[in-house]
């Protein structure tokens, strides 16, 4: 059986390559492995290199080396390409993830700056019921201590009216001793006892003066005791209103008027 000789462009329809390419490629592998590939041959008058049987199997053989390795960088490249898609869907489910959770933290905040606000209105709000309800305090104190001053002022016009009454009553007694120069024992005795009654209702003015500043020291202390703590303020108030009311079952006895000797 002889030989099949081709020649480069025989060969290179064969495989459906271009000559060109099929002549580079046969280069570059004589010149890698340092080979002797071909032999020249007159055909049609003409000298041309032919490929013997063994040497197109060789050849074949790098060109199919070529395309599976051609193949293997297709696949690397898919793979490559698939890895990068596969990459970028899990940044983008990173970032969704990231954005919804960014989405979450802002509307918590928002959250927590409404409830901060709400608060801060609420301590607002009781921070004026407490100085309106101080005010109120401070307005009764006030018209209690004006109360208390009128009552004093009235009662000390009540004294000056009595004193006076008794002085002018002990002049015109007086008065009348020089004018009728009279040594009657029972005017004497009237003008007397009218002098023990002014000096007595004198000492009942101090005894009522002392129990006054009494009073209005045991009135300031008990404004003094309705300024409790936020926390025992209800209670400390049950508590002063049982004492007042206690206070109020206790019958007060009334300074001795001076007019009451004369009943």
């Amino acid at each position: 059986m002889s030989e099949e000789l081709k020649t480069i462009k025989e060969l290179a329809d064969e495989l459906g390559i271009s000559k060109k390419y099929l002549q580079n490629k046969i280069s570059y592998e004589k010149k890698k492995q340092n080979l002797s590939i071909g032999n020249w041959k007159k055909i049609s008058g003409k000298n041309t290199i032919v490929l013997s049987d063994k040497e197109q199997t060789l050849i074949k053989s790098w060109l199919n080396s070529l395309e599976d390795k051609q193949e293997d960088k297709a696949d690397s490249l898919e793979d490559k390409q698939e890895d990068k898609a596969d990459g970028l869907e899990d940044k983008q489910e990173d970032k969704a993830d990231s954005l919804e959770d960014k989405q979450e933290d802002k509307a918590d905040g928002l959250e927590d700056k409404q409830e901060d606000k709400a608060d801060g209105l609420e301590d607002k709000q009781e921070d004026k019921a407490d100085s309106l309800e101080d005010k109120q305090e401070d307005k009764a104190d006030s018209l209690e201590d004006n109360q208390e001053d009128k009552a004093d002022g009235l009662e000390d016009k009540q004294e000056d009216k009595e004193k006076s009454y008794l002085k002018e009553r002990i002049s015109v007694l007086e008065k009348f001793l020089d004018k009728e120069q009279t040594s009657n024992s029972e005017l004497k005795k009237i003008i007397q006892q009218t002098q023990n009654l002014l000096d007595q209702q004198q000492r009942l003015a101090l005894q009522d003066k002392k129990l006054l500043e009494e009073y209005k020291a045991e009135n300031d202390s008990l404004k003094a005791l309705k300024i409790p703590s936020e926390d025992t303020k209800e209670e400390q108030t049950d508590k002063q209103s049982q004492e007042v009311n206690n206070g109020s079952e206790q019958p007060i006895e009334a300074p001795r008027k001076w007019y009451q000797f004369w009943k």
